[in-house]
This record gives structure tokens, sequence and C-alpha cells, in this order.
């Protein structure tokens, strides 16, 4: 370990080598003996000792009291004073110079070591804290948010360089002054900093402003956002106040901007939604304007074909019979594809007038209504269904098209059964209708979901191609989805999600079976 260095500074020879005997035998190390001021510069300037000794009263133009005051500003070297007898003002003078003891003459050996032990820990202590604020002020010095702090007496202590150059306050200049002076906000209430300063004092709480206007002191305005925390010693007693803020301009450009793209932007969605309603409207008034001249011919057919079977139709033969027959009943056909395709068309813009359904009873009084004049139906097996959040209405006609199918396609089947169930599944709902009939080639399911496709022959199995692109479409409008599955001579599995029973609040999920 190595041994702590003292430049004795004495006039006196017998003095100064007792001094240094007694220094070794404490185990100090003795770098160097001078008995005046310039010798002692010349020293310092060359060897740096932890500690200097120091005679008040050394021969020479230069007292002790000028080389410690130099010691301490210049070299930054501990000093403790040696004297004799001193007079008060002399005395009084050496304070000023913070000396870190007095040792009287003649020495005592313990006096003299309990002097240096004592020096020697506050210039320990003395150089932690030194680093301890050159690593603070580099800190502050170097973060991006002004720092403003103020003593006890609300007056300004400390400002790092961002506080001065967005108060336009010289860290010089704003040392000392009222902080009311330097740091002069207002907020959008109208509320002054000296009511944040005494809340932040009262409450003994951080007090943060999102929103505050500073007048820096050229008189410009400056939008800010800042905060206020109190400063607290060991013993938690409040000694002042720290201010940290940044300049807000950025970011009220930036909210700006983004108010007038979000306005832009939802502008053009009105004016897009405005263009689809128009469209939509077009669409649907020409739908029905060509329902409506299609109609026309499909009556006039209709109405001469009966004409001609209650006028001619005995003396038709029956070839002429059979195709009056065939034009009756494709009229007939083409009739209720318009009805279907209306229907199909106004599901894009159908309000819907959501409510709590009771799945179960629904499916119940769905599968009465297509089972009515059925010689054979299917045998049934109900699960209890999930409720569900949604349009009572259209989940009906889901139900019957779906449940139609089923009925239809299982007739051919030697036992047929349907088979309905649902589960909960996260957030959503989850219904199956499964069927032991005719079922489908897999490759052909895509052109299941589209309007007047078929997979069977209409001599089979009669229908228009347009239920399940109606389900498609009415689970699709409760932000839903279904699938359907099958296999030839095995059956059909089709199975829908809606989002779960709770309100339109529910969060809905990806569109996934």
């Amino acid at each position: 370990m190595r041994r702590l260095s003292i430049l004795v500074i004495e006039d006196e020879s017998l003095v100064a080598e007792d001094l240094s005997m007694r220094l070794e035998q404490l185990g100090y190390e003795v770098g160097g003996v001078v008995d005046n001021a310039a010798d002692a510069y010349s020293y310092v300037s060359v060897v740096r000792p932890d500690l200097a000794l120091v005679d008040i009263n050394i021969k020479g133009t230069l007292t002790g009291i000028d080389v410690a005051r130099r010691f301490r500003e210049e070299f930054d070297v501990p000093v403790v004073f040696l004297t004799a007898h001193a007079d008060a003002t002399t005395l009084k003078e050496a304070t000023t110079t913070e000396p870190f003891g007095y040792i009287v003459k003649p020495f005592d050996k313990r006096s003299l070591a309990a002097t240096l032990e004592t020096a020697m820990r506050r210039r320990r202590a003395e150089q932690k804290l030194t680093k301890m604020e050159r690593w603070l002020a580099t800190t502050m010095n170097s973060i991006g948010d002004a720092v403003i702090a103020i003593d006890g007496e609300l007056r300004v202590s400390y400002v790092n360089p961002v506080a001065e150059q967005l108060s336009g306050w010289p860290e010089a200049q704003a040392i000392g002054r009222p902080v009311v002076d330097v740091f002069r906000i207002r907020t959008p209430s109208g509320e002054t900093f000296a009511n944040v300063i005494e809340q932040a004092m009262r409450e003994g709480v951080v007090v943060n402003l999102d929103e505050a206007d500073l007048t820096r002191r050229d008189g410009s305005v400056l939008p800010i956002d800042d905060s206020v925390a109190p400063i607290r010693d060991d013993g938690g007693r409040m000694t002042g106040l720290v201010i940290v803020f940044r300049d807000a301009s950025m970011r009220k450009r930036q909210e700006q901007q983004l108010r007038e793209l979000h306005s832009e932007l939802e502008g053009k969605v009105q004016r897009r939604i405005a263009q689809l309603e128009e469209a939509n409207q077009d669409l649907s008034s020409f739908a029905h304007s060509v329902a409506h001249d299609l109609r026309a011919p499909l009556r006039a057919i209709n109405q001469f074909t009966t004409r001609l079977v209650d006028e001619h139709g005995a003396s038709l033969p029956s070839e002429g019979q059979r195709l009056l027959s065939v034009v009756t009943d494709r009229a007939s056909q083409m009739a209720t594809m318009i009805d279907d395709y209306l229907r199909l068309s106004g599901l894009s813009h159908v309000g819907l007038a959501r409510q709590r359904v009771d799945m179960t009873q629904l499916a119940k009084a769905a599968w009465s209504a297509v089972t009515a004049g059925v010689a054979q139906p299917p045998a049934l097996f109900l699960t209890e269904l999930p409720e569900v959040y949604a349009d009572e209405g259209l989940l009906r006609q889901v139900w019957i098209n779906v449940l139609s199918n089923a009925v239809k396609f299982s007739r051919h089947s030697a036992s047929p059964e349907v088979r309905i169930s649902g589960r909960d599944d996260a957030n959503i709902v989850r219904y199956c209708v499964q069927d032991n009939g005719a079922g489908f080639d897999p490759a052909y399911t895509g052109k299941l979901f589209k309007a007047f496709e078929r997979l069977h022959p209409p001599s089979e199995y009669e229908g228009n191609g347009i239920g399940l692109c109606i389900v498609q479409r009415i689970v699709n409008r409760h932000e839903g989805d279904v699938t359907i599955t099958g296999e030839p001579d095995v059956g059909a599995s089709v199975e829908f999600w809606l989002p779960k029973a709770g309100g339109p609040e529910s969060s809905v999920p990806d569109r996934r079976p």
C-alpha cells in the first residue's frame, strides 16, 4: 500500500526536522521540506503531494496563508496549518483558504496523528464528492432534456446546456435569480409556474405539465413538456426542486400533421362511403329494373302457354303438350331465379338488428319449417347450442338454407341423419350441420358458394344454387365465416362461426375455420 506523501513548509529547521521525524514514525512519507513560498510552488508544480503542512508565518513576502490559497485554487493540494501563535485577524484570514486543520507547536504526537488522520479522511470524502459532482455534471450536460435546479429559496442553482439553449438564459446569469424570472411558463388553463411550484412543494410530489408555453429571455414563446419534482436530503426534508423540460415543437407539429392526415383520410373515407352507397343504390335500382323488365316477357310466356293449353290443349299431340310443359316450367324457374337474385343482392346493404339469439330454439324452428310436408324426414340429433348476439331474422334464413340442403341431399340415404352441434371457441361460437347424404367431390368446393352454381342436375335435386351463397353473405355480414366439406356418397358438413354472444363490442378473430 502506497504511503501518503506530505510536503512540509517550515522556515525553522529544527522544527521542520522534528516534524519530519514524527511523520515518518506515523507511517507517512515526507516528500520534501522547504522554507519559503517560491520553493513550495516549484515543488508542487513537479510533484503533487497528498497533503501540505504549512507554517502560517513563513519568512518572505508571501505568507503561509498565500501559499495555502494558491495550493488550494491552482494545485488542489489540501493544507494543514502549523502555528505557534497567531492573532485573531490572521486566523480569520486563514479560514478563507478552507484548511483541513491546525497543528499547534510544539507538536504532540497524539494530536498530530489525530489531525492528520482527520485531514486525510476529509480529503478522501472531498475527492469522492468531487468525482460524483463531475459525474453528475457530465450526465446533466449530456442528457437531451433541459434541467434547472432551484434551492429552498426558489432561486436557480443549476442550469444545464439544453436549458440554457431553450430558455435563452446562460447559467452564469441565471444562477441566484428567482426561478420565476428565468422559467416563465403558462399552461392552457392559465396556470403560472408559481402555482406549479406551490403544488409541488405543498404536496411533495412530481407535477407533470404536458402542455405549457415557455416565454424565453428574448420574449419568444416555445411549447414545452415539463415536470417539477422535489429534491430531498437524507432526512427526507425538501431542499429544493428540479425542473425537467423539453422542446415540444416537433411533437406539436407531428400531432397537427396527424390531425390533418386523419381529417383528410376521414374525408376520403366518407366520400368513398358515399360513392359506394350511391353505387349500391344504383346497382339495386338497376337490378330491380332488370328484374321488372325480365318478368314482363315471362308473364307473357306463362299467359300465352296457359291460353294455348286451355284453348288448344286437347288438339295438341302428346309431344306438343310436353314441350308446352317444359316452357312453363322453365319460365317458372326463371322467375324464381330472379327473386333469388334480388334477395341475394339486397343482403349487401340490409341493416343488422342485433340481439341475443337462442340458437337452439332457432335451429328447432327452422327444422320444423324445412321438414313440414316431408314424408320421411331424416333423424335429427341436436345438442344444446351456444347463444349469439346477431340478427335473428337473417340467422333464421341461414338455418333454413343449411338444413334444407341437409334434408334434400340426404333423402336417398337408407337411414338419413342430420346432426346439429355447436361449441364455444375462445371469442367466437361455432355451429355445424352434418348429413349422411349425397355429399360432393371436394375438388368442386369453391363452386358451392357461387351464385347459381350446381353440382347436381335439377332432375335429381331441385334448387337454383343460391342457398349457400346467401348463407355466406349473411354470415360475412356478421363478421363471421362459413366452410363446407364433403365426400361423395358419405355426406357433407357445413360449419359457420360468429362473434361470441356478449354485445357489439365483442372482438372478432381472424376468419379461419
